[in-house]
């Protein structure tokens, strides 16, 4: 196969396997096994130093995008939070991917199906940050750029969670596992160092939602809260800014992992919130429909109440989507 071919190859690859795309219905337990039983094919290589190629504001927006895919991406883990940045560094490089690093990471943000990075377009980004998120993974995106390499997930440009089978990952390389999260790279020489670029950023586009401020994130308020907000440093809202106390935030839920899970995203979303509400879907088309609708008329099939104050802590589904053991947890719909 010449390399004209595999590059061609890859490319189609590349428009299948988009990382937030559906998984194959496999348990967690059973997934675990079955990715933990499957051999490095090959072993990865280190990538040479990024070159940014980009202006000031190119490089403003550059930090902020890769620091927001490594926040959501990875948590507060900052050995994670380096995967995933080499994993989109190396995207930017790749002759099938978009040569900016915030065109690689919202690439797809837009179509309800086909994000490359999940975060984008399942509501992660309507919660505020922590500051000390914030800053420790602007320090490590500023790094990146400036030629830091993790050599642990060598040419990757694919990863998923170990307890989950994507459809692509057969397709892919697998070079890599980093804690719980397994690395692909395109096979053939389409994943070699030779196939990739030196560095990319000229001309990066503005990131959805975000002016160029480079803290600053937005977060969509619902129609019924608009009228009691108040303003929030540092963060900018949609219309109105946010409430400076409580947070209404708007997610998507994946109906194929454990409903319990569900709860646990949900308190994380929460996290620092004295008074927090989560409403959660497991479409887009349903969470856009909602956003518009005052509290009493949406219908999700998870929500979370917390009142810290009110020492209130509490979680309701749907039961026709996710049986529960007990009665109390069902919502009425």
């Amino acid at each position: 196969m010449t390399a004209s071919n595999e590059i061609s190859e890859a490319r189609q690859l590349a428009a299948k396997a988009a990382m937030s795309d559906t998984t194959e219905l496999v348990g967690q337990a059973d997934a675990t096994r079955f990715n933990m039983a499957r051999a490095i094919d090959r072993a990865p290589v280190a990538m040479s130093g990024f070159s940014f190629l980009g202006g000031k504001t190119d490089r403003e927006r550059a930090v902020q995008c890769l620091a927001e895919a490594a926040f959501f991406e990875a948590g507060n883990d900052p050995a994670g939070q380096r995967a995933v940045m080499q994993v989109v560094l190396n995207r930017v490089r790749h002759p099938v991917y978009p040569s900016t690093v915030c065109g690689v990471v919202f690439e797809g943000s837009t179509r309800q199906t086909g994000c490359q990075f999940t975060f984008t377009c399942d509501g992660s980004r309507n919660r505020r940050w922590s500051e000390s998120g914030v800053s420790r993974a602007r320090k490590l995106a500023a790094a990146a750029l400036d030629g830091y390499v993790d050599k642990a997930v060598g040419t990757a440009t694919h990863y998923h969670a170990s307890y989950v089978v994507p459809y692509w990952s057969a397709s892919l390389s697998k070079i890599a596992v980093v804690g719980q999260h397994l690395f692909y790279t395109f096979p053939h020489t389409a994943g070699s160092r030779s196939s990739f670029r030196s560095g990319g950023g000229r001309n990066e586009p503005a990131i959805p939602g975000i002016g160029d401020i480079p803290d600053e994130l937005e977060v969509q308020v619902p129609a019924d809260l608009k009228d009691a907000a108040v303003d929030v440093p540092g963060i900018k809202a949609v219309g109105q800014p946010v409430l400076a106390t409580d947070i209404t935030v708007f997610a998507i839920v994946d109906p194929n992992i454990p409903s319990g899970r569900w709860a646990v995203n949900a308190l994380a979303s929460c996290a620092g919130r004295p008074v927090c509400e989560v409403f959660a879907y497991t479409s887009q088309d349903a969470m856009q429909a909602d956003m518009g609708l005052p509290k009493s008329r949406r219908r999700p099939v998870f929500t979370l109440l917390k009142d810290t104050g009110a020492g209130v802590e509490q979680a309701r589904w749907d039961c026709r989507i996710s049986a529960r053991s007990k009665a109390e947890e069902c919502m009425v719909n």
